[in-house]
């Protein structure tokens, strides 16, 4: 088999984008609490299915903790 002849899927490539998106709102540390629920759109789907295995859901509910305590992450 060659793989330079190997392509990738448009699903793939659509997963991946999804992926990436998602890594940038869990790692962005939210300032108000419109960010904060931005974030908890993407993370309370994660959580339903099991969470991430990298951790960044878990991460993301700290930096959204730490703001509704007033003190940011």
């Amino acid at each position: 088999m060659q793989f330079s002849n190997l392509s990738v899927s448009a699903d793939d490539a659509a997963y991946r984008a999804v992926e990436n998106l998602e890594r940038v709102i869990l790692d962005h540390v939210p300032k108000t609490p419109a960010e904060a629920v931005a974030m908890l759109d993407v993370i309370i789907p994660e959580v339903s299915l099991g969470g991430r295995a990298d951790g960044r859901d878990v991460k993301a509910l700290q930096s959204i903790r730490s703001l509704l305590d007033g003190h940011p992450a």
